[in-house]
């Protein structure tokens, strides 16, 4: 185990021995002023996610979700599940994940490799199941949920270790938007494990429900159509432009000012997103001030237009900015990836047929220049064809429980009388 590893042990431990008696009522006290107001309306099926504010990814595959349910007719409730049952360790994560990505790379890579393993993966089971266990327990009993979904891995391993041992009655899904699938993100005791290909199908290990292949859960407007020429000309764009967009997620972390070097270098229009990282944004406008060809972007909501008009995405993640471009048919180039689940995203996108992971500049200038010119004609990305909706998966899992239940409650009569007669 990694020093860094050794130091989450720790602190886990210190946050459950600060959270005593006290503190544990207290949050459950918070628990239930909270289900008060949520509580569902009877009627249609119950759906609770709950997810996490670590990064932006985990949140967005919640709205994506609930958008989804709703609209076949659900009622949806979505909760940050992590800050609500473990608020300590929630803030802690939220300053600590992007912290170890931008100056400590090396144990963050550590870290993902080790945790990896069997034996970590038990061990920090253990200690969330612990930490928040009771929390979700009280929460999902107040709500009386037809279903959980979870969106964020720690969240997954309590649910799982609530339904292994028969503490939760509702069916539970988890949802896994990354195509590398590291052990963390999934759980024993979890009945449905929804992931975006084959091949993350292959890396599920230790699951003890289904494991079921999602399309892109990714917002309805990257689903539609849009005309790419009116689009183009809105952003200032040639029809003949080659177009490379460098999005660099919600954190606008890793080696993104290179990346964009490298990219410029290439002699293609670039356009860059970076996210909510307005000091990253602020560099690169000031190093391009006097270079039309780039334009430089903070957050936006546009992604889905700015898809369109390019002819490839740059990514150095994964994550769902890639499962965005996928559902846009836009090609997907993995380069100078992150550590962690970065180099692991990368790797699975490849195998899948998601992505091309550019391993040197010699290789990027290679391509782009290829492609710009028409020499290389960059693939669009896969989607397996067994893929289903994410929002039908998880309302079939509720229906064959009801199934279930109900065919129990007509058989059992039959058995008493049988046995009578």
């Amino acid at each position: 185990m990694v020093l860094s590893e050794w130091l989450l042990v720790g602190l886990a431990s210190t946050f459950a021995a600060a959270g005593g008696v006290a503190q544990r009522q207290q949050r459950l006290r918070h628990l239930q002023r909270v289900t008060r107001s949520l509580a569902f309306p009877d009627g249609s099926p119950r759906v609770l996610i709950l997810s996490a504010s670590i990064g932006g990814g985990h949140n967005a595959a919640a709205a994506v979700l609930r958008h989804d349910l709703e609209r076949l007719g659900s009622q949806v409730r979505v909760l940050d599940g992590f800050a609500l049952a473990t608020p300590l360790l929630s803030r802690y994560f939220a300053w600590v994940y992007p912290f170890q990505l931008r100056y400590t790379p090396f144990l963050y890579e550590l870290q993902f490799r080790s945790s990896h393993r069997r034996t970590w993966t038990r061990i920090w089971r253990r200690i969330y199941a612990g930490l928040g266990g009771a929390a979700f327990h009280s929460l999902i009993e107040e709500l009386q949920p037809d279903v959980v979904v979870s969106t964020y891995p720690l969240v997954t391993q309590a649910l799982g270790v609530l339904r292994s041992t028969g503490r939760l009655l509702s069916p539970v899904v988890a949802t896994v938007t990354d195509y590398g699938v590291h052990r963390l993100w999934i759980a024993p005791g979890v009945d449905l494990h929804l992931v975006p290909s084959r091949v993350s199908a292959e890396q599920v290990a230790d699951a003890t429900g289904d494991v079921r292949v999602m399309q892109p859960l990714v917002r309805e407007a990257f689903r539609q159509s849009r005309n790419r020429a009116a689009v183009r000309h809105r952003y200032g764009l040639a029809p003949d432009d080659f177009v490379a967009l460098v999005v660099a997620g919600a954190w606008g972390i890793g080696h993104v000012e290179l990346i964009v070097r490298d990219v410029v270098d290439c002699g293609v229009r670039v356009i860059v997103v970076c996210g909510k990282n307005q000091e990253l944004a602020e560099r690169l406008r000031r190093e391009y001030a006097g270079c039309p060809s780039v334009q430089v972007w903070g957050w936006t909501d546009q992604l889905p237009e700015l898809m369109t008009a390019a002819d490839c995405l740059i990514q150095n993640a994964g994550g769902l900015t890639c499962l965005e471009a996928i559902a846009c048919g836009l090609p997907v180039l993995m380069y100078r990836p992150i550590a962690g689940h970065g180099v692991f995203n990368a790797a699975a996108m490849e195998r899948a047929g998601a992505a091309r992971w550019i391993r040197s500049v010699e290789e990027l200038r290679m391509v782009l220049r290829g492609a710009a010119a028409g020499r290389i004609r960059l693939p669009v990305p896969k989607v397996d064809e067994d893929a289903v909706p994410a929002a039908e998966a998880i309302l079939a899992l509720v229906a064959d429980r009801d199934a279930r239940i109900g065919a129990s409650r007509t058989f059992a009569p039959q058995l008493v009388r049988t046995g009578s007669s």
